[in-house]
C-alpha cells in the first residue's frame, strides 16, 4: 500500500468521539461591563451605558441567550457570580468586547470563588483572566485557604446542564492542600492530612463539584453535573489542581455514597455525566502547592484529550471512582512529588476506575510514567502510547485483586530508572497482560516484574531481562532518535505529539511484522497509520518518494532456536544474523520479484523469492542442520571472581573435553547433539565445579555460564560481633559501618545490635560498603532476631539487603509480619514463618557472574539459584533496613561477609 493510501485510511479510522455541544442562539439580551467609564446607573445594554462593578452584574438574575460582556484589558476585584440559568441551545455567555488584553477577575484570596455558578445551567464563560490568591506571608503555606479560581457547583438534587468554559486563563489561586488520609497530626501550614473525601482536593483553577444543603441531613437525590466542556484554556500555579471534577458522598456527616464507589455496580453511586476537558494547558511549574494537573473524579463517559500537562505534583492526570473514560492525545511531562503527595505519574486509573481506555499519549520525564493504582477493582486499557525517560518506573503496577489492566502496543523506553515494568506486594495479585509492547533500555536488566498474574507475550526486549514470554524478541528496536530532546508542549505548540515519533523504529527493526493479533484494537497507530501488526505504538511505513525497502526476517533451526552466523544474500547484497538470528538487507530496490538465500556451515540451504514494494519486506528462514554436534562455551572463576587459567573441562562420558584459557573462557567442540549434558570444570587446589542441564544444538555454541572454582578456606572481608562495644547509639564509622538513626534508633544492646523504627521518616539502617564491590561467589551471613509482635500497618524489615554499584536491591530478605519472605526475581516468595525471639542465622550466598543466589536459614536452603531481584554487577553494600511506614525492631548480631562458602 502507498504512503498516501496509507494516510488515507488512517483518516477513517475510528477513535473514541467527543460530544457536540449545540450552538448557541443569541437572542437574549446583551450586557456590558466596564471598569473604567461604566455605571451602575445605566442600563448596561450597550457599550456607552455599560454597567461599572461586579455587584451590578451580580445581583442580576440572566435569562436563557443573554450574554455578560467585559471590556478587554480592564480589571475588577472580587467574586464575579451573575444568576440565573440559560437553555439548551441558549446558554448565558459570559464574554468579552473590545480589544486588548482578556478581562481578569481578581478574587484577591478574599472570596472563596473568584468566578462562581451555583444551582444554575446552561452557561459559557470565555476569555476570562482569572486569578484568586491570598498574599504570601513570612511562613511557607500559610497563605493558602479554601479557595477556587472558577467554581461551577450546586445542592439542589437536580441534574445541571450544559457548562462550556472556553478561552479562559486561571493563574496564581492558593488554594489549600487537603489529602483525603494521613495523619492529621503531621499537617503543616496549607498542607492537612487525614481531611477526609468531601474537604479534599477540591481547590484549584477550575473546580466543578456538587455537595448538599446540610451535611448532617442530606437530601436523598444528588445533585449532578451533565454535559461539561473545558476547552482551549490554560492554568498556571494553582493549587491544589488546575481542573477538578468531584462529586459528594458525606464521608465526615452522613454517609451518601455518592462520590465513593464500593463496586463497579454500585447503585449508590451518582457520577457527573458527560465531561470533556480538551485542548488545555495545565501547568504548575511555579508553585511548590500544585499538585494535580486533572483530577477527575465521580464521573461516567469523560474524554480527556489534547491537553499539555508539565510540571504538575503528584498526576498529570489521574481519574478516580469514575466509568466510561477515555485520556487520549495528552501530553504529560515533568510531574514530580510536591506539597506531601507521595506520588508523581503521568496518568493514573486509581481506584474503583472502570472501562478505562489510556491512549495515544506522550508520558515523559515524570518520576512514574503510567501508574495503574486500581485499589480495590478496575480495568483499563493502555495501548498506543509512547512512555519514555521517566525517572522511577516507566509502568507501574500498583492495583489490587480485583482489578485487570490490558497493555499492549505502546512504546516504552528507559533510560533514567532501574525499573522499566514494576509493581510489588500484593499488587502482583491483580491481573495485566502485556503484549505486542517495544520495552527498551539502556540500563541493562532493569526490572520487569513477573508474577503468576502478569502475562507477557510477544513484547521486544532491548536490553532487558525477558519474562517468560514465549514469543519474546531481544534486540534493539532501532529507534529514528532515542536521545530526541523536544521540543515539548506549550500552551502555544500544544501537545507536541510527533516529538513522540523520535521513537518511530527504522527499516532494519525486528518489531516489524512480528506482532501478534489483538481484537478490538483501535485500528490505528500513535501517528494515525492503519494497525498491521508490528510491536510497540508506530505502525512501519515506507518513507514517501522511496524506491528501495529493507529485506529482514529471522533464521531459526526447525526448534526455533536462533541461528546466528548464517549468510543471507540478495543479489550482490549479502549480511550475516546476529546472536538472536535477525538479519537486515537493506536499500534493495523495488521488484515483483527477488531471490533471496540463507546458508550456514552445517545446515541445509534456504531460498525464497519475494517481492519487495512500498512496506517493509519480511522473510523468516527454518535451516535444517547437517551436523550431529555443536559446542559448549563458558568461563573459570576462583570464589574472589579470579579467571582460572587452565583448569580442566570436560563433558559427561568424556565425549570432550579442554582447558581454560588465561582469561577462563573454554569452548568445547564437537559436543553430541542432545539434552541434558554435564560438565565439570576441575583444577588442583580447588574443588570442582559442575553445570548440568546444558542442550546442545547442532553447529550452535551453548553458553554454560561461570563455573566457580572455591577454595578450601573463605577469604573473609567483614565480621562484626559488637562484644567489645558498649552499650547505647552506634555511630557511623564504627567498624567500617555507616549508620542512620532517622525515624528511629541503631543501639548496641547486650553484646548485638538492635535497629528500631518508630516514625514515619528517613531510614533505620546499618550498611556496610565494599569497593570495589565483592566479585565471585559472595556470602553474607548474620543472625537476626524480632521480639515485636505484628500489630497493624506495615512491619518489613530488610534483613539483608544486598546491592551493586547501582544501589538497586539485587538480593533481599525481610522478616515481615511473621513471615520470612525474599524476592526471587522480581517476585516475592513467602518462606516460612518466624518466632518471636528466636534468633535465626540467615546466610545469602550470591554467584555474581551468573546472578543467582541460595538462601540458607538455619543451614537449611530455602532457596536454590534464585534469580537476582535486579542486575549487579558485584556486592557493593549489605545492609540492614527499615523505611517508610515500616514499624518495629530487629535484633542483629555476627554479621560475617567472605568470598567463598564454608
Amino acid at each position: 500500500m502507498s504512503w498516501k493510501a496509507l494516510l488515507a485510511l488512517a483518516l477513517t479510522v475510528a477513535i473514541p468521539q467527543t460530544p457536540v455541544h449545540r450552538p448557541e442562539h443569541r437572542s437574549g439580551t446583551t450586557y456590558y461591563l466596564d471598569a473604567g467609564t461604566g455605571d451602575d446607573a445605566d442600563s448596561g445594554r450597550g457599550p456607552r451605558s455599560a454597567w461599572r462593578t461586579l455587584d451590578r452584574v451580580n445581583t442580576t438574575t440572566f435569562h436563557q441567550g443573554d450574554r455578560i460582556l467585559l471590556r478587554s484589558g480592564q480589571s475588577w476585584t472580587g467574586q464575579l457570580w451573575p444568576k440565573g440559568s440559560g437553555a439548551a441551545g441558549r446558554p448565558i455567555v459570559v464574554d468579552r468586547y473590545g480589544p486588548g488584553a482578556k478581562p481578569r477577575i481578581d478574587g484577591a484570596g478574599v472570596v472563596a470563588d473568584a468566578v462562581r455558578l451555583f444551582n444554575q445551567e446552561h452557561w459559557t464563560i470565555r476569555n476570562l483572566e482569572i486569578t484568586n490568591a491570598n498574599p504570601p506571608t513570612g511562613m511557607p503555606g500559610e497563605n493558602l485557604r479554601d479557595l477556587r479560581g472558577l467554581h461551577v457547583g450546586g445542592d439542589n438534587s437536580q441534574i445541571l446542564d450544559g457548562f462550556v468554559i472556553d478561552a479562559v486563563d486561571v493563574h496564581d489561586v492558593t488554594g489549600e492542600v487537603n489529602w483525603i488520609s494521613g495523619d492529621p497530626a503531621e499537617s503543616e501550614p496549607g498542607m492537612n492530612k487525614g481531611t477526609g473525601w468531601d474537604r479534599s482536593k477540591r481547590t484549584g483553577g477550575i473546580v466543578l463539584d456538587t455537595t448538599v444543603p446540610d451535611p448532617l441531613a442530606p437530601p436523598e437525590t444528588p445533585t449532578i453535573l451533565n454535559d461539561v466542556l473545558v476547552q482551549n484554556s490554560t492554568v498556571r500555579d494553582t493549587s491544589f489542581a488546575g481542573i477538578v471534577v468531584k462529586q459528594y458522598t458525606g464521608d465526615k456527616a452522613v454517609p451518601t455514597g455518592w462520590g465513593t464507589r464500593t463496586s463497579a455496580t454500585d447503585p449508590a453511586f451518582a457520577p457527573h455525566t458527560d465531561v470533556t476537558i480538551r485542548n488545555n494547558f495545565i501547568t504548575q511549574s511555579g508553585t511548590a502547592y500544585g499538585c494535580n494537573g486533572i483530577y477527575l473524579t465521580d464521573v461516567r463517559g469523560a474524554v480527556v484529550e489534547h491537553n499539555v500537562v508539565h510540571r504538575t505534583g503528584t498526576s498529570g492526570i489521574e481519574s478516580y471512582f469514575s466509568d466510561d473514560v477515555t485520556i487520549q492525545f495528552n501530553e504529560v511531562y515533568e510531574t514530580t512529588a510536591k506539597a506531601g503527595g507521595a506520588d508523581s505519574n503521568g496518568i493514573d486509573p486509581d481506584k474503583g476506575t472502570t472501562r478505562h481506555l489510556v491512549q495515544y499519549n506522550y508520558v515523559h520525564h515524570n518520576g512514574d510514567g503510567i501508574l495503574l493504582c486500581q485499589f480495590v477493582f478496575g480495568d483499563v486499557v493502555v495501548r498506543e502510547n509512547v512512555i519514555a525517560s521517566n525517572s522511577r518506573h516507566q509502568i507501574y503496577l500498583h492495583s489490587d485483586r480485583a482489578a485487570r489492566a490490558q497493555i499492549y502496543h505502546n512504546t516504552v523506553h528507559n533510560d533514567r530508572s532501574n525499573f522499566l515494568i514494576y509493581g510489588y506486594g500484593s499488587s502482583l495479585n491483580a491481573t495485566y497482560e502485556v503484549r505486542n509492547n517495544v520495552l527498551s533500555t539502556t540500563r541493562p536488566g532493569a526490572v520487569l516484574t513477573t508474577s503468576p498474574t502478569i502475562t507477557y507475550d510477544a513484547n521486544l526486549y532491548s536490553d532487558a531481562a525477558v519474562p517468560g514470554d514465549a514469543r519474546a524478541i531481544v534486540a534493539d528496536p532501532l529507534f529514528l532518535n532515542p536521545a530526541v530532546t523536544g521540543p515539548y508542549g506549550t500552551a502555544a505548540s500544544g501537545p507536541e505529539l510527533t516529538t513522540a515519533h523520535a521513537f518511530r523504529v527504522r527499516a532494519a527493526s525486528p518489531a516489524i511484522d512480528t506482532g501478534t493479533a489483538i481484537p478490538d484494537d483501535g485500528g490505528r497507530d500513535f501517528a494515525g497509520v492503519p494497525r498491521v501488526d508490528d510491536r510497540g505504538a508506530f505502525e512501519y511505513a515506507t518513507p514517501p518518494g522511496a524506491t528501495t525497502e529493507t529485506i529482514a526476517g529471522f533464521v531459526r533451526d526447525p526448534n526455533g532456536v536462533p541461528l546466528s552466523g548464517a549468510v543471507v544474500a540478495a543479489g550482490a547484497r549479502t549480511t550475516t544474523t546476529a546472536a538472536n538470528g535477525w538479519y537486515a538487507l537493506p536499500d534493495v530496490p523495488f521488484a515483483a520479484s527477488v531471490i533471496v538465500t540463507a546458508t550456514r556451515d552445517g545446515y541445509s540451504t534456504g531460498q525464497a523469492d519475494i517481492a519487495v514494494s512500498a512496506r517493509r519486506a519480511t522473510l523468516h528462514f527454518t535451516l535444517t542442520s547437517t551436523s550431529t554436534v555443536g559446542r559448549i562455551s563458558g568461563q573459570v572463576q576462583d570464589q574472589t571472581g579470579q579467571p582460572v587459567a587452565g583448569a580442566v573441562i570436560t563433558v559427561q562420558g568424556a565425549v570432550a573435553e579442554t582447558r581454560s584459557a588465561a582469561d577462563g573462557t573454554f569452548t568445547l567442540v564437537d559436543v553430541p547433539v542432545g539434552d541434558d549434558h554435564t560438565i565439570t570444570a576441575t583444577r588442583d587446589g580447588l574443588a570442582p565445579a559442575t553445570r548440568d542441564g546444558l542442550d546442545v544444538t547442532a553447529a550452535t555454541t551453548t553458553p554454560a555460564g561461570t563455573l566457580i572454582l572455591l577454595a578450601d578456606v573463605p577469604d573473609e572481608r567483614d565480621l562484626q560481633t559488637f562484644d567489645d562495644l558498649p552499650d547505647g547509639p552506634l555511630a557511623t564509622g564504627t567498624n567500617g559501618l555507616t549508620v542512620s538513626h532517622s525515624g528511629g534508633a541503631v543501639e548496641v544492646v547486650g553484646g548485638h545490635l538492635r535497629l528500631t523504627r518508630s516514625a514515619d521518616s528517613g531510614g533505620t539502617s546499618v550498611v556496610r560498603t565494599f569497593d570495589p564491590p565483592l566479585k565471585g561467589l559472595v556470602t553474607v551471613e548474620g543472625r537476626v532476631m524480632r521480639d515485636d509482635p505484628y500489630v497493624s500497618g506495615n512491619h518489613w524489615f530488610g534483613v539483608p539487603y544486598l546491592r551493586g554499584t547501582s544501589g538497586v536491591n539485587a538480593v533481599s530478605v525481610a522478616f515481615d509480619r511473621g513471615r520470612i519472605v525474599a524476592y526471587s526475581g522480581t517476585g516475592t516468595v513467602t518462606l516460612g514463618d518466624y518466632e518471636l525471639g528466636r534468633w535465626y542465622h540467615v546466610q545469602c550466598v550470591v554467584d555474581v557472574a551468573n546472578r543467582r543466589f541460595d538462601l540458607l536459614v538455619d543451614g537449611t536452603t530455602v532457596l536454590s539459584r534464585a534469580a537476582l531481584r535486579a542486575p549487579m554487577d558485584g556486592v557493593a553494600q549489605v545492609e540492614y533496613f527499615a523505611n517508610s511506614s515500616n514499624y518495629g525492631q530487629v535484633h542483629l548480631d555476627d554479621f560475617r561477609v567472605y568470598q567463598g562458602r564454608r
